[in-house]
């Protein structure tokens, strides 16, 4: 990471020169934009996909930014919310991009969350079989994992992300001030996955979220910036390794297994992702302290830092756990039937196990009840 007038920089060094990026963090990026957009795009036609409630606080800022620069800026928003991240939505991404005469020497830049992320990226790997785009996340989920790494996506019923493409952008854009129009709900969403990287990689992460809690929910400007730098640090290193996900970049996925199939069996709509992931996480250590001998201190610690940042143990609104264990086998890391499991031999150190039994895992998913 280099400093260069109070920015911070991060470089995504894959394995092909051309694909390399640079994750860029500061507050007030927003305002310029397009200085950073003109190292990574000659043209000046933009396809701009947000959603409602980004365009209602920064709709007439980043219009303003880039029309003022000499872009040609054509809007596509979205309605917030998991509903837009499906392939209606994308269908209709695809109309007006051909509407527009957009080829793949113009630009997609996502300006929002991990749904407009997700679904932009997508739109980018896939139009005209591939399209240069811009991550601009305004969300502390957004800015911390989904616009870092380049896994693109849409939902199906069936499942969360089950339909997608690898597809790196050519900048992220991360400015912490957008977090300031967050709702607390959101704010815990995102730090969810900041407590994430702490249980699987960086117990001094978690030290850290532990005695600074009170300024991270007032929003200041230093311990927002430095858990977002170190979340970002932490997945580019893992990204770097195994691109693909043939590998250690599984390790990200601690809780998602069980988090992904309470999103599905109640349809994106109960739970934000971080909730879900957090059940998911309280879940996965009791299945490490059964599996791998995790202390039931560390599992007691891992709880009371999940429960301090007001995020929930167990099931909220009632789900069929028979319907919950059923959709874990739609997940995208179950390999021959078998499940993949994210576990923790201790805070701060995670790895693969593939071997559970899926009569423990139907014990631990009661405990959730």
């Amino acid at each position: 990471m280099s400093r260069e007038n109070a920015i911070e920089k991060i470089k995504i060094d894959l394995k092909e020169e051309k694909r390399d990026y640079e994750i860029v963090i500061g507050g007030g990026l927003l305002d310029s934009l397009a200085e950073y957009i003109g190292r990574v795009y000659a043209g000046k036609k933009i396809f701009l996909v947000s959603d409602e409630n980004v365009i209602k606080f920064y709709g007439d800022r980043i219009k303003g930014v880039l029309s003022g620069a000499g872009y040609s800026l054509i809007s596509y928003v979205l309605p917030a919310g998991e509903e837009a991240k499906t392939s209606p939505y994308l269908k209709r991404g695809y109309d007006y991009l051909l509407e527009q005469n957009f080829s793949r020497d113009n630009l997609i830049v996502a300006f929002g969350g991990g749904v407009v992320g997700d679904l932009a990226g997508f739109l980018a790997a896939t139009f005209m079989r591939g399209i240069p785009f811009v991550q601009i996340p305004t969300t502390l989920l957004a800015q911390v994992d989904s616009s870092v790494g380049g896994k693109t996506a849409i939902n199906h019923p069936w499942g969360k992300n089950l339909i997608g493409a690898f597809y790196q952008p050519k900048m992220v854009i991360i400015d912490p001030e957008l977090l300031r129009t967050l709702s607390t709900r959101e704010l815990r969403t995102g730090l969810a996955e900041v407590l994430k990287y702490g249980f699987i990689v960086d117990r001094g992460l978690l030290e850290y979220l532990d005695s600074h809690r009170e300024e991270i929910f007032n929003l200041e400007t230093g311990p927002l910036s430095r858990i977002i730098h170190k979340s970002c640090n932490i997945k580019a290193r893992i990204v770097r390794e195994d691109e693909k996900e043939k590998g250690q970049r599984a390790l990200l996925n601690f809780g998602h297994t069980i988090g992904h199939a309470l999103e599905a069996v109640t349809d994106y709509k109960k739970y934000t992702h971080g909730e879900a992931i957090a059940i998911g996480m309280a879940a996965a250590a009791e299945l490490s302290y059964r599996v791998s001998g995790l202390d039931r201190e560390e599992v007691d610690y891992l709880k009371k830092l999940l429960s301090d940042y007001g995020l929930p143990l167990s099931c909220q609104h009632g789900e069929n756990l028979d319907e919950v264990y059923e959709r874990l086998f739609f997940d995208k890391k179950v390999q021959n039937d078998s499940l993949r499991w994210i576990l923790l031999k201790e805070l701060g150190e995670a790895y693969i196990d593939d071997r559970v039994d899926n009569k423990i895992v139907r014990e631990v998913l009661e405990g959730i009840r």
